[in-house]
């Protein structure tokens, strides 16, 4: 799945996939999909990326670190956190939002490693009723009344389609991809 969704350059090679699971977490996300069928808003399941960083050598430790720098840990141990967002971006096309998108190799932008390996999430995500947009929105904190999340499609400013999430709960980390390229680089 992680090499079809890679659409730009060569893809790299996955050496680890860990599976994340947190009843705690899982159980907001139910809380949240109730909560959108209640409303009637789609309660479609889509599976998404998220690009961050990580710090620790998860390879070698096998499970997940504490360090405050290790988006990677944080997440899958925590969830998706508010006070969190935009911790290493400060260009923010859609507002101030988790960003989440379904190519593999455009959350590749957002990823800074360690020695020879990055990291990124595959999450399953609740957009509800979508607000989609070709445009820069840079103002949102929330998508617009009646909606859910914000979709960034394809034309205009963007060249891959990517999807904004403003509620926390709506996201359920449940893999981490851990592969080799470009050793550490830079996060876009």
């Amino acid at each position: 799945q992680f090499q079809k969704a890679w659409v730009k350059g060569p893809c790299p090679n996955v050496d680890h996939i860990y599976e994340i699971s947190s009843k705690n977490i899982e159980k907001k996300w139910k809380v949240y999909r109730d909560a959108l069928q209640t409303s009637g808003h789609p309660t479609t399941v889509e599976q998404h990326y998220h690009g961050t960083t990580i710090t620790c050598d998860l390879i070698s430790s096998k499970s997940f670190c504490k360090q405050n720098d290790c988006g990677i840990c944080g997440i899958s141990r925590n969830g998706f956190q508010q006070s969190r967002i935009g911790s290493n971006i400060s260009f923010k096309r859609f507002g101030h939002g988790f960003y989440l998108a379904p190519n593999s190799s455009k959350c590749h932008d957002y990823t800074r490693g360690t020695h020879t390996h990055r990291a990124m999430l595959l999450c399953d995500v609740l957009p509800g009723k979508k607000h989609v947009v070709q445009t820069d929105q840079t103002h949102l904190v929330a998508p617009p009344q009646g909606y859910d999340s914000v979709y960034g499609q394809t034309g205009g400013i963007l060249n891959y389609p990517e999807i904004v999430i403003y509620d926390e709960t709506s996201i359920l980390p449940r893999y981490v991809i851990v592969y080799q390229k470009d050793g550490v680089g830079k996060i876009a």
